[in-house]
């Protein structure tokens, strides 16, 4: 009886172990397939890297009788020659005319070096200096040749406590004359 409890004492152990690796293969035959991820990285892109960057920048700009026309400034430039455009940050461009004098800043704004198309976005305000007359919009392309500016956005225009917003504007610059188009209401305060 002894020799057959000790055979039976190591059926039981063996048969254990036994068990389990038959567990095992019958969960590996029944398992799912484990699936390959096929999702492919990103094709990788070349950095926008500007050709040159500037910092506190400020340009004076000449007529051809030397006559300085205007000056622009930002806290930061990037050239882009490839694109033909330079993109600033927190471009003021002050602008000199026997006419008068005028002032727009922006919050960003790209320099196109081709056509000297100045286009301001983010806070735009737009001021003439002799009348205290002030355009403020979130959009603004100024043709620095033609001096002439016009903006598709809404504007909003302050002169003394008078307010006109308008849903687009053009306007010549060296004339000092502002056509509004689509919606336009005033608000007229008269002196007291």
């Amino acid at each position: 009886m002894t020799a057959s409890k000790s055979r039976r004492g190591v059926r039981k152990r063996l048969s254990i172990p036994l068990l389990l690796c038959a567990a095992l293969l019958f969960y590996t035959l029944l398992a799912p397939t484990p699936r390959l991820i096929t999702e492919t990285a990103a094709p990788k892109t070349d950095a926008r890297i500007p050709e040159s960057y500037a910092k506190d920048v400020s340009v004076d700009d000449f007529d051809v009788a030397g006559a300085l026309q205007g000056n622009t400034q930002a806290t930061a430039l990037r050239r882009f020659p490839s694109e033909g455009i330079i993109e600033l940050d927190e471009p003021k461009r002050y602008n000199y005319t026997t006419d008068g004098e005028w002032f727009a800043s922006a919050k960003s704004g790209q320099l196109r070096e081709k056509t000297e198309v100045l286009v301001l976005d983010q806070e735009v305000r737009l001021q003439y200096d002799t009348e205290n007359v002030q355009f403020f919009t979130d959009r603004m392309i100024i043709n620095m040749p033609k001096q002439a500016a016009r903006s598709t956005a809404s504007v909003r225009i302050w002169q003394a406590d008078n307010e006109t917003i308008a849903d687009q504007i053009y306007i010549n610059l060296s004339r000092q004359v502002a056509s509004l188009s689509g919606s336009v209401r005033t608000v007229y305060v008269p002196d007291n």
